[in-house]
């Protein structure tokens, strides 16, 4: 199917964790958007949507289905800010070779808080 440009709505923001000397010897993490990804143009439909017990308090846990344009600098371990939300990557891929599109099942479940 091809990508077209009425399709991408919606935007998000490529996070990655990057170390930052705390002046003490050691490190924290900070997350910062990655160069030219603040706000890259995309299709998010939501799939499903559940609850799970996280650390004794239920919360509520959402499956997103992300689709870009292809791109070479997404990382396993970058998160998408959605909004609000921050979403852990859980695939990303080509689903046809050509590098048109980048097809991210993305989700809510234990992402790590980006602002």
């Amino acid at each position: 199917m091809r990508l077209s440009a009425g399709r991408l709505r919606h935007r998000v923001a490529i996070m990655r964790a990057t170390k930052v000397d705390d002046g003490r010897g050691g490190y924290t993490t900070s997350w910062a958007a990655v160069a030219g990804a603040s706000a890259v143009p995309v299709e998010v439909l939501g799939l499903t949507g559940t609850e799970a017990v996280r650390e004794k308090v239920l919360r509520g846990i959402r499956v997103y289905q992300i689709t870009a344009r292809w791109r070479g600098d997404l990382l396993p371990k970058d998160q998408l800010r959605y909004g609000a939300e921050d979403l852990n990557i859980r695939s990303a891929v080509d689903p046809d070779g050509r590098r048109e599109q980048l097809v991210i099942l993305a989700d809510t479940d234990g992402a790590v808080k980006t602002s």
